[in-house]
């Protein structure tokens, strides 16, 4: 296996790490919004936040193996990383084929574990606008004077009262 190679097979293989992760801190999420724990949640976004910035710079590390690969087997143009991985010898191909793949699978799951995450906090935020729609009513029904507001026997006090 060329040093090329083995860099792109390893910065896969930390991304999968990275992904592994995100998807620790999506499960304990799910629990923290279950709890409604504003802190801890806003913790563990800054926590994936920082994770997801380190995502960027191995892509963009990726990328430059991938370049450095294609310039070395004298290569003009691959659509992706599996294309490049079936111009390669089987042992190169083996090795980078399987790293992704293995990416791939993670990369599924905390999507997964996302959606069903953001679907919990919109129930979660469904209910609280529901909770606030149904105090402001009641707050409302309490605050507005109508017609209704003052019974006949208290208008009749009010004008048979002598000043």
């Amino acid at each position: 296996m060329t040093r090329s190679v083995e860099q792109l097979v390893l910065t896969l293989d930390k991304e999968s790490e990275i992904y592994d992760e995100l998807l620790q801190v999506s499960r304990k999420k799910r629990e923290i919004i279950k709890s409604q724990d504003i802190d801890q949640l806003e913790s563990l976004t800054h926590l994936e936040q920082g994770l997801v910035v380190s995502l960027f710079k191995l892509e963009e590390l990726r990328e430059k193996v991938v370049d450095k690969i294609m310039r070395e087997e004298k290569l003009d143009f691959v659509e992706n990383v599996t294309q490049l991985a079936q111009l390669l010898n089987a042992e190169d191909r083996n090795q980078i084929i399987s790293s992704k793949d293995n990416l791939l699978v993670r990369v599924k799951t905390v999507a997964e574990e996302n959606r069903f995450n953001n679907k919990l906090l919109e129930d979660k935020l469904e209910l609280i606008n529901f909770n606030i729609g149904l105090l402001a009513q009641v707050s409302e029904d309490n605050g507005i004077y109508d017609k209704k507001a003052i019974s006949d026997e208290a208008r009749k006090n009010l004008f048979d009262a002598r000043v």
